[in-house]
């Protein structure tokens, strides 16, 4: 545990550092400021005390854990809830998530921390959602004997439990009770780890995005600008995306007058928002920005520079372009799939299973230029069966891989 640990410390250095001058460094220290005295007052005003607990490490895992969340609500009504996240993107965006009693920054993984932080809460059981093997909580989690889950993960040949330094990880996943995996390859490497309570219950995602299906937000302004039109929606978009996108729009524009783009930047800070709208400007593109609030959108090309709306916003669209293929990863395919919309998407995505899935189904295509998209696009405009067999092939893809949140209740529940 020295290494870990040692690196814990080094990393509290390095944020506090960085906190000096990036603002989600600061908010990350601001969040976790007299965490002790606050706790302490919270679950006394909030008899919160025997609450489960859920952590998210940021926002893509919360929405995995949340339709857990709703189903333990559903099912156990006056159940208290404490949700906690690591990164602020999670943080900020649910501080006040309705569903959780109490919504919090996780203390920074340290022994004393640990056991101060499950001293003051009590929980019945711990919920962690997809990586999270914060070695502390696990090791006094597990001298607390709290029963703790981990849900929706994936583990990988790279990960520190196959490593030399990996001792104390390998150690940890004993602490679990139950690991509940997206896919059979995590559960044989579990087994590698002599660890045998692995069950395969899918992906939390294929559920939530179901949920968000059956009642989307209905948007007449964008309703009224998609009508009669084949609508690209670019979802997460990065800079590189955005750009072949429109090098693919110019060109193809002029022969096909119904062509629109809806474009939702996966940053809406100004200065991404002003970078965007100087591409359009350089290429003479007339475009709307969604923030205008108005009720007719007369342009081609309309921004989303709102957060909130992209996942309502896939059922206007006919295709979907997924951003991060030209960085760091794809951004979330599910969300315009359970529309029926065939998914295109830049070539880093080999470590998103789903991805590999959706390609193999040929309701995913990846682009690696503005030519290869071009392509793409041109046979979905014209040839209208091959879009149909594409859009019910994504839209099946979801439905087949629905149900692990049931899955996961049905081992949780006996601690509730």
């Amino acid at each position: 545990m020295f290494l870990y640990n040692l690196g814990i410390h080094l990393f509290n250095i390095a944020i506090r550092i960085a906190s000096l001058f990036n603002p989600k460094a600061k908010q990350w220290i601001k969040g976790r400021k007299k965490w002790k005295p606050k706790l302490i007052e919270q679950v006394k005003t909030l008899q919160l005390e025997n609450a489960i607990w859920l952590h998210a490490a940021s926002l893509g895992e919360f929405e995995q854990g949340k339709p857990v969340i709703e189903e333990i609500k559903k099912q156990f009504p006056h159940q208290k809830l404490i949700l906690t996240f690591f990164s602020p993107s999670g943080y900020e965006i649910q501080k006040h998530y309705p569903l959780a009693d109490l919504v919090l920054y996780l203390p920074i993984d340290t022994a004393p921390n640990a056991k101060k932080f499950l001293d003051i809460i009590k929980p019945s059981l711990a919920i962690f959602v997809k990586y999270e093997f914060w070695l502390n909580y696990l090791a006094e989690l597990k001298q607390q004997e709290i029963p703790t889950f981990l849900i929706s993960t994936v583990i990988k040949r790279h990960q520190p439990f196959f490593k030399w330094y990996g001792w104390n990880f390998r150690k940890s996943i004993h602490t679990y009770h139950s690991i509940y995996t997206q896919d059979v390859y995590s559960l044989r490497l579990l087994k590698l780890l002599n660890y045998h309570k692995g069950i395969l219950a899918g992906d939390t995602r294929f559920d939530r995005v179901l949920q968000i299906c059956s009642s989307p937000k209905q948007l007449t302004e964008i309703e009224q600008f998609t009508k009669n039109s084949f609508v690209i929606v670019a979802g997460s978009s990065w800079a590189k995306d955005e750009e072949i996108l429109i090098e693919t729009y110019l060109r193809l524009k002029d022969k096909y007058t119904s062509l629109k783009l809806i474009i939702a930047p996966h940053e809406i800070e100004k200065k991404n928002i002003d970078r965007l709208t100087n591409l359009l400007h350089k290429y003479r593109l007339a475009f709307h920005l969604f923030s205008r609030n108005e009720p007719q959108i007369n342009d081609s090309i309309l921004i989303i520079n709102a957060i909130g709306f992209l996942s309502s916003i896939y059922q206007y669209g006919t295709i979907a372009l997924i951003g991060g293929g030209f960085n760091n990863g794809i951004h979330n395919i599910l969300e315009p799939t359970v529309y029926g919309l065939p998914v295109l998407f830049g070539p880093n995505y080999h470590k998103f299973n789903e991805a590999h899935q959706i390609l193999d189904l040929k309701a995913g295509f990846v682009f690696q230029n503005a030519y290869d998209l071009e392509i793409q696009i041109q046979q979905f405009i014209s040839n209208k069966e091959y879009l149909s067999e594409a859009s019910v092939l994504a839209k099946n893809y979801v439905q087949k891989n629905s149900g692990a949140t049931q899955k996961i209740m049905e081992g949780i529940r006996v601690y509730l």
